[in-house]
Parts: structure tokens; sequence; C-alpha cells
């Protein structure tokens, strides 16, 4: 699943207008058919993409919704993962800008390090939802606070794309915790 991901769904680096027009309002069938995600928060496109295809091989995912704060980073953010069972063993699955995260365990973040504004788990196929159809900006408006802008989330993208290191369109895997660039938080 990783590797499809990762060599299906490449991260690149997007233009303000695609940002600002495209980010969030693509469904399963765009993002394979664009074949990537926005670099700086590949996370909503990856996540519903892997969704529907673990759907589709008997896997029921828990997406996690976090919303966050983290001191000196405005503004507020929104991040989606997911939980997945097999075999009897829960894993947590992230597809972050810094690395993807397939770890034992359920969804995980530093505390220290964040704020956290509200967490939500949900799974869309109890709740009646069309995961081939249904774009990340759709789920997001059933959960998300008052908290998220969109405006300055995209003036923020914006800022990193005129300053970015190409190491941020590298896939990296963690598949533990002591490995992963967030443990060094």
């Amino acid at each position: 699943m990783v590797d499809f991901m990762h060599q299906s769904v490449v991260k690149t680096v997007w233009e303000a207008d695609r940002l600002r027009n495209v980010f969030g309002r693509r469904n399963v069938f765009e993002i394979l058919d664009d074949g990537d995600a926005m670099a700086f928060g590949p996370c909503p496109d990856r996540t519903l993409v892997a969704c529907a295809i673990m759907n589709q091989h008997g896997i029921r995912p828990t997406v996690v919704y976090h919303e966050r704060r983290v001191p000196g980073f405005i503004p507020s953010t929104a991040h989606i993962a997911m939980e997945i069972t097999v075999d009897g063993q829960d894993y947590m699955m992230d597809f972050g800008s810094r690395e993807t995260r397939l770890v034992e365990g359920t969804y995980y973040f530093n505390k220290e390090v964040e704020e956290t504004i509200a967490l939500k788990r949900f799974d869309l196929f109890d709740m009646g939802i069309d995961v081939m159809t249904m774009t990340p900006h759709q789920i997001f408006s059933v959960v998300a606070t008052e908290h998220i802008h969109l405006d300055e989330k995209f003036d923020y993208y914006e800022k990193q794309a005129k300053k970015y290191s190409v190491r941020i369109l590298e896939d990296r895997l963690a598949l533990d915790r002591e490995h992963s660039v967030y443990n060094e938080l």
C-alpha cells in the first residue's frame, strides 16, 4: 500500500492557483489520474486514496482527524491519518509531509509540541460516505472546527513553496516510532 502510494500519488510543489483551486477538492479518481499530492500537505489526498484501496481489500480504516496548533506555527492546522486492524494488530498509517509512518498501535502525536483543538475518529463507511467520490474538503467540512482558515493555510503553503528543500519531495518510511523523524520533536 505504502509503495503504491509513494509511486502513484507523488509529492509535488504546487503553484498558488492550483493550490487554492484544487487542494482538498479532488476525489480518489481525480487524485490517481493527476498522480500527485501537494508536498506540504499530502495527508488528505493520500489518506483518502488509501482508505478506498483498503476498503476494496476488506480493510475498514478508522480515519483520524487531528486539528492542532503548534506554538510559533501559524495558522492552526488539520491533519488526517488512519488506524487499521490487520490480523488483530492495530496500526497507524500516516502520510505526512516529512515521512509516511506505518507503525504498530494507534495514532499518536507529541503532546508536548502540539496543542490539540480537536481529535476525532470516524469510519467513513459507517457514515454512508462513498469514499470514491468524496473529497477531503467535504470530509473536513463535517469535522473541522472554526479554527481552520483555509486562506491563511494557503498563504502559509505559498510561502513554503518559495523556499522549500527538495528533501520534502522525498518519501521516507518509518516502520516504528523510534525511527520516525517525529520522534525527534
